[in-house]
């Protein structure tokens, strides 16, 4: 059961989250040299000591080359980490060079496979450590044990996924252009990627980014600042309009400028183009960026608005209770939380099959971003999500039947 954050706390998190993180590493850290400390503690508690005792042997045991001895410690986690990712890295690569149904669910089965295994062989080692133990009352690890150990827990993930296992109907998501180009075909936010966008690829929705500058003016823009497309240090929330908007932009080998988000807007409905707008909030114009679209309501008729500020979203959801309003989900904590916001835009590494459900379970649509290959579109199209967002519009086109058979099979799995 997934229990979500407060909207209070991940609204702070968000805003402030370059002063947080490092925060939250030293308490990581700290927490984890704690555990440290204490890990012989069950091996006391199994001799008869009292709790208190076992602690108290547990920390003086471990005071002996704690230096060499935490930072392998601090190791394992860190090296879980990245093996995991490489393994997942290569599985998604795999999938984009190799065909077929069986092959796809060989793939991801070793893909979950050695991720247990890794798990197992983790929490092992934090259950019975013999490189921390005292010599005179080390137990070695019985290699048998450990290996009826894996064996189980293999087994049951087997058995788990057996059950799980189902063809389901697949659906056709929501084709969105992920920052209104499609396969480099202009500039990012751009008015001419948006019509070119428009034209060649007729998307459902197309994502765009919306900031508030210094003068209280809405611009479609993504980054902060200007330092990858202008090679200005500037910060859109800390720079007038008239300081911005003569500013050429490059990206693809195009050249355009930061548009006025009324004049974007325009060109949208002009082409009868819907749009999913994300406003990009921050902690200078989290109390007035919601103000600006007040004038620009009856233009924003026939779209859609999301924040990866919950505090932003819930407000808009109030200002305008008729249209479609969404949540991003930055990252998984404890899952997403409980709103009565229409959807949940999750990041594709986030986006598992557990949350996706439970959206689906809180009557919530779910949009995933950002999808830049076929072999995930199909996964996601059989997991029922609701839109799709990518770079490359390409690889949400195309007959759903091709895919059906590459898929269905896999799917659960995931």
């Amino acid at each position: 059961m997934w229990q979500p954050l407060p909207a209070d706390l991940l609204s702070f998190f968000f805003l402030h989250r370059w002063k947080i993180l490092p925060v939250i590493i030293l308490f990581y850290l700290a927490i984890l040299y704690l555990l440290y400390r204490i890990i012989l503690t069950p091996h006391y508690l199994k001799q008869g000591y009292r709790l208190k005792t076992s602690l108290l042997f547990s920390w003086m045991n471990t005071k002996k080359g704690i230096i060499k001895q935490f930072v392998f410690f601090l190791l394992i986690p860190l090296a879980f980490f990245i093996v995991s990712l490489l393994i997942k890295s290569s599985f998604i690569w795999s999938t984009q060079l190799l065909s077929g149904s069986n092959t796809a669910m060989i793939l991801l089965l070793l893909h979950r496979v050695i991720q247990n295994i890794l798990r197992t062989l983790f929490f092992l080692y934090l259950a019975a450590n013999p490189a921390t133990a005292d010599t005179d009352t080390q137990t070695p690890v019985s290699k048998i044990w450990l290996g009826l150990t894996v064996i189980a827990c293999l087994s049951l993930y087997f058995l788990h996924y057996t059950q799980i296992t189902q063809v389901q109907r697949a659906v056709t998501p929501l084709a969105i252009s992920h920052r209104g180009v499609s396969n480099r075909n202009g500039v990012q936010n751009s008015v001419e990627a948006l019509k070119k966008t428009n034209k060649t690829m007729q998307p459902d929705l197309i994502e765009i980014d919306v900031q508030e500058t210094a003068d209280h003016q809405l611009v479609v823009i993504h980054d902060e600042d200007l330092k990858t497309l202008a090679n200005k240090d500037l910060r859109i929330d800390e720079t007038a309009w008239k300081d911005l908007k003569g500013l050429p932009l490059k990206e693809n080998s195009y050249i355009s400028k930061i548009p006025l988000f009324s004049d974007y807007l325009a060109t949208a409905n002009r082409l009868k183009q819907p749009l999913l707008i994300e406003l990009k909030v921050t902690a200078k114009t989290k109390a007035t960026i919601i103000h600006q679209l007040l004038p620009l309501k009856e233009q924003l008729a026939g779209h859609q608005l999301q924040s990866m500020d919950l505090d932003t979203a819930n407000h808009m959801k109030k200002i305008f209770p008729t249209l479609a309003v969404g949540y991003i989900l930055p990252f998984d904590l404890l899952g997403a939380p409980k709103t009565s916001l229409d959807f949940i835009n999750i990041e594709a590494k986030t986006a598992n099959g557990d949350l996706i459900q439970y959206l689906h379970q809180q009557k919530q649509k779910v949009y995933v971003w950002s999808i830049n290959s076929k072999q995930q579109a199909a996964v996601f199209r059989f997991q029922r999500v609701n839109g799709l967002l990518s770079d490359d519009l390409t690889v949400l086109s195309g007959h759903l039947d091709d895919i059906r058979s590459q898929t269905a099979s896999i799917l659960q799995f995931d």
